[in-house]
Parts: structure tokens; C-alpha cells; sequence
């Protein structure tokens, strides 16, 4: 009995000890710029008043929910500097083509988008003869009129 009582304490213990690590952000992770026609002042007093309002946001959201607390902080907290006028700038997105690529000339044939698995049409399509051509997403069969043509 003593032993059973010992792994409770032991487990209690150790889930305060867990529990006191876990802390709350303190500070945004994103950037905001000051709106137009604010002051530097202006800005410097929402940003503390829009930190504590992110701060009340974190003690009054469990730590079980689904997005993570630093994110949750960082809505609070654009969503409140947003609210008194200043600029969220917005995320770009990264080149999808890496930069020593050569500039292709117009009207360059490009090669279709590799996808994979092959679709249910594509299977049907070159099991029955045809040539698949994902650009257009159409099966191509050649022509019994042209055996030199394709249509």
C-alpha cells in the first residue's frame, strides 16, 4: 500500500513539475508596422496594450486546444494592433522556380506536371490505347483515317 501511495505522489509531483515548464509567450512573433499617420508613441502604447490583451487571451484559453499557444498569441495580438489602425504586412510566398533558372522564350512547348498517382482517366485512357495528356486532361487516340496523324 505504501508503495502505491509513494507512485501517486511520485506522479502527482512530477506532473507539476511539467506543468510549471510549460510557459505562456510573453512577446509577438510576427511583425507589425505602424499605420499611417501614427506615431512612434502611438504605436509603442498600442503594441503594450495589445500584448496585454494577448496576455488575457493565453490565461483565459486552456492549454489543451488545438493551436498552439504561441500562434494563438500572435492572432491576439495582430488582430488588436490591426483593430487600432496599424499594417499586418502580408506573407509572401516563396518562388516556386529557383532563381538560376533560365527565363523560357513564349511559346516554348513545356512539358505537363508530373502527377502521381495516375488518375482513374489516365489508367483507362493507356489501357485502352490512348496517350494521356495531363496538360489538357484528355485521352489522344490515334486516327484510323491518318495512321500518320494523331488527333
Amino acid at each position: 500500500m505504501t508503495t502505491q501511495k509513494t507512485a501517486t505522489i511520485l506522479a502527482l509531483t512530477l506532473g507539476m513539475v511539467v506543468t510549471g515548464c510549460a510557459s505562456a509567450p510573453t512577446a509577438p512573433s510576427v511583425m507589425v508596422l505602424a499605420g499611417e499617420g501614427k506615431s512612434w508613441d502611438q504605436f509603442r502604447t498600442d503594441d503594450g496594450v495589445c500584448r496585454q490583451a494577448a496576455g488575457n487571451e493565453m490565461s483565459r484559453v486552456s492549454g489543451s486546444d488545438a493551436v498552439p499557444l504561441q500562434q494563438r498569441y500572435d492572432m491576439a495580438y495582430m488582430q488588436c494592433m490591426y483593430a487600432k489602425g496599424h499594417q499586418i504586412p502580408a506573407r509572401t510566398e516563396a518562388p516556386t522556380a529557383p532563381a538560376s533558372a533560365a527565363a523560357v522564350p513564349p511559346g516554348t512547348p513545356m512539358a505537363a506536371p508530373v502527377t502521381w498517382p495516375p488518375s482513374p482517366q489516365q489508367i483507362d485512357c493507356e489501357r485502352s490505347g490512348g496517350v494521356w495528356r495531363a496538360a489538357l486532361t484528355f485521352c489522344e487516340f490515334p486516327s484510323p483515317q491518318f495512321p500518320m496523324r494523331r488527333w
